[in-house]
C-alpha cells in the first residue's frame, strides 16, 4: 500500500505537466500558480515551487496563501529569516491565519544570524518564569541552539518531538511542578542527547519555550516539517494512583487497556477545538480521502515503533519502561506523520512526580529515551529518501 508521502507525490507529478509549458506561468492565477506551488513543495521540489511562488506572489502580492507558501518554501530550504518574513507579511494581511502565526512564533524562538543595519533586537514570544524548572529548561535551550546551525540535515529519519501542553495550558500539576515544564525540559535534553547521531536523525521541535500551541498545530507541524515520526512527550494525572513508569501508545481506535482508556480522555480534553490545519486551501477533502486510504499503514509504523522504543528502554532508567499499547489520540490521528504518545511518567504517582522533579533524574530519564529512540529507529527500515526537499 502506498504510504502519504506517495500520495502526494503522485497528485505534485499530475501537477507537474504544467510545468513542462511554460505559458501556463502567463495565463494562470494567482491561487492557480499557488496550487501548483504547493504540489511542488509536497513532493520535495523546492527550487521549482520556489519560481512558481513568486510569478504568483508578482500577480498577487496581497495574496496569503501565497505569501504562507512562500514561508515554507524558504524553511525548507533552510532560510528561516526569510520564511520569517513571509510567514509575518501572511499573518498581516490575514490576520486569521493562525497557523502561520505559529510558526512564526516557532521560528522566532532560535537565533538568526544578524542582517547589517538590523536593531538587533532580539524576539521572543516566551513568557519568563521564574522557577527553577523553567531556568533549567533555559540553559538547556541556549545549548541546543548552539548546535543548530551546523546541522547537515543529512540523516535519514526526521523526528519531530512535541513537549506537551504549554503556555496557557500547563497540563498536569503536583506541587511545583507543571506537566509543560516537564515536557520542554525532557524534550530539549532529547533533543541534546541525539544530536550527535544527526547522520542518523534530525530532530525538530514544536516548541522550545513556555508558548501555547494548540493540537491541530502540533498535528500540521508535523507535516510541515516532513517528519518521519512525531514523538510527543507527556506526564499526565490519572485516577489510577498505581499508574507507574515509561508507558508509549500509538493510534488505535479502540484503547488497548483500561490505563490507555484514561490517558486518552485526559490528552484529548487537553488538545483542543479548532479546524483541521488541513482544512484550508479546499484540500480537506483530497487529505481526508488519503488519510483513509494509508492511514493503516501510518499507525501501525507508530505502534510498531511505540513497542520497539519501550523494549530498548534499559530496566535500570529512573523511571522504568511499563507498557506499549494504543489508544485513540486526537494528535496521533490528525498528525501527518507516525507518532508516539509517550507519557515519561504520571505525575498522579508520588514516587513518578518525585523522579521528575530531579534534574538529575531528568537527565537520566532524557537520556535513556534518546538512546531507546535511536536504537528502536536504527530497527525498522528507514524511511524513503524521494520526497525530502
Amino acid at each position: 500500500m502506498m504510504d502519504r508521502r506517495r500520495v502526494l507525490s503522485f497528485l505534485a507529478a499530475a501537477g507537474g505537466l504544467a510545468w513542462l509549458r511554460p505559458s501556463v506561468l502567463l495565463a494562470a492565477s494567482a491561487d492557480e500558480l499557488a496550487g501548483e506551488g504547493q504540489a511542488e513543495l509536497t513532493g520535495g521540489n523546492v527550487a521549482k515551487a520556489l519560481i512558481l511562488l513568486h510569478e504568483a506572489q508578482s500577480k498577487d502580492p496581497r495574496n496569503d496563501r501565497v505569501q504562507a507558501l512562500l514561508g515554507r518554501a524558504y524553511f525548507q530550504q533552510g532560510d528561516a529569516r526569510t520564511a520569517l518574513t513571509h510567514f509575518t507579511l501572511a499573518v498581516r494581511l490575514n490576520p486569521e491565519d493562525t497557523l502561520s502565526r505559529l510558526l512564526a512564533d516557532t521560528i522566532s524562538q532560535f537565533p538568526m544570524p544578524a542582517v547589517k543595519g538590523g536593531s538587533g533586537r532580539e524576539t521572543s514570544s516566551s513568557r519568563t518564569r521564574p522557577s527553577k524548572l523553567a531556568q533549567d529548561a533555559k540553559a538547556e535551550r541556549e545549548a541546543l541552539a548552539k548546535g543548530a546551525g551546523k546541522s547537515s540535515r543529512q540523516g535519514p529519519w526526521r523526528v519531530l518531538v512535541d513537549a506537551g501542553h504549554g503556555g496557557l495550558d500547563a497540563g498536569a500539576a503536583v506541587g511545583g511542578l507543571r506537566e509543560a515544564d516537564l515536557a520542554l525540559d525532557l524534550a530539549l535534553r532529547m533533543a541534546r542527547a541525539l544530536a550527535p547521531a544527526r547522520n542518523e536523525v534530525v530532530i525538530h521541535l514544536t516548541r522550545t519555550a513556555d508558548v501555547s500551541l494548540p493540537g491541530w498545530a502540533r498535528a500540521g507541524l508535523a507535516g510541515f516539517y516532513g517528519a518521519d515520526l512525531l514523538v510527543s512527550l507527556h506526564a499526565a494525572r490519572v485516577s489510577d494512583p498505581a499508574a507507574m513508569g515509561v508507558v508509549a501508545y500509538g493510534y488505535g481506535r479502540e484503547p488497548s487497556d483500561a490505563l490507555a482508556a484514561l490517558v486518552a480522555r485526559v490528552e484529548n480534553a487537553a488538545y483542543g477545538p479548532g479546524a483541521s490545519w488541513k482544512s484550508r486551501g479546499g484540500e480537506g477533502l483530497f487529505l481526508s480521502a488519503a488519510n483513509d486510504a494509508v492511514g493503516q499503514a501510518r499507525f501501525e509504523r507508530g505502534r510498531e515503533l511505540a513497542r520497539a522504543l519501550i523494549r530498548a528502554i534499559p530496566a535500570a532508567s529512573p523511571l522504568p519502561p511499563r507498557a506499549a499499547g494504543s489508544a485513540p489520540l486526537e494528535l496521533l490521528e490528525e498528525a501527518d506523520a507516525p507518532g508516539i504518545f509517550l507519557e515519561t511518567g504520571f505525575l498522579s504517582n508520588a514516587d513518578a512526580a518525585a523522579a521528575l522533579g530531579s534534574p538529575d533524574k531528568r537527565q537520566a530519564l532524557a537520556q535513556a529515551l534518546a538512546d531507546a529512540l535511536l536504537a528502536a529507529l536504527r530497527g525498522v527500515e528507514m524511511p524513503p529518501a524521494a520526497g525530502r526537499g
